[in-house]
């Protein structure tokens, strides 16, 4: 098994309310802000410890393990011009933070091992308000849908501890042509490539959520307004 990259951060949360200022929501009321822990036990339907206040939208099997990459916080601060630390309450509501993998190399239907547990990626985070809410930044959730650093999801094929440390270790690759990266791209402009906007909808590894807001732009194109109430 092929060493792919290093678990720098395991981060769980409850679900926590904060007051909005200058926002047309109160309040956030979402588990997006984990905290680091050495450990963690993960579980079909996520990390035992771990808690979203939205399960329509997060959460589940199809969601159990939200993944992020070290890369992706430095390009982010990096475009944005801000100071994001990787060791702090998460910024992007992750559970993982790896190092040197990121959007551009992981497919959905890729198996992986971590630590104990043995995982299969679904599809890219789809970015709503409460990223610009929880990073005070107003722009964010549209940089992050735009500039495709999603971060991506995965469901458990067997379920164990997670530890800081461990490494993640390839197993199988299901969709060569379909990484995350690539897919952010699709959903953004459908157009961009037809024959994998295609691709991506009839495969059986793609998660749902996604895979139907993918078809539905690709059938009305500019028309499609399902964004605005998620990004504002």
């Amino acid at each position: 098994m092929k060493k792919m990259a290093e678990v720098l951060y395991v981060k769980v949360g409850k679900v926590t309310k904060t007051p909005l200022v200058n926002n047309k929501r109160k309040e956030l009321v979402s588990g997006i802000k984990k905290v680091p822990v050495p450990k963690a036990f993960l579980t079909k339907t996520g990390f035992k410890e771990d808690e979203q206040a939205d399960l329509k939208h997060h959460g589940g099997e199809n969601k159990a393990l939200f993944l992020f990459s070290k890369k992706t916080y430095e390009r982010i601060n990096k475009e944005c011009n801000t100071d994001f630390k990787i060791d702090e309450t998460a910024h992007f509501g992750e559970n993982l933070i790896l190092s040197n993998v990121c959007e551009e190399d992981i497919c959905i239907g890729d198996i992986y091992e971590i630590g104990q547990s043995l995982i299969q990626i679904t599809q890219p985070r789809q970015p709503c308000w409460k990223l610009s809410a929880n990073t005070n930044k107003k722009e964010m959730t549209k940089f992050i849908f735009d500039s495709g650093y999603t971060g991506w999801y995965a469901k458990v094929l067997k379920e164990g501890t997670i530890s800081k440390g461990d490494e993640m270790k390839f197993i199988k690759r299901e969709e060569e042509q379909l990484t995350i990266k690539i897919l952010n791209k699709l959903m953004a402009n459908p157009n961009y490539d037809e024959k994998l906007t295609k691709k991506a909808i009839i495969s059986p590894f793609l998660g749902k959520p996604f895979k139907e807001s993918l078809e539905k732009r690709y059938k009305v194109k500019q028309k499609d307004k399902q964004f605005e109430v998620y990004h504002t």
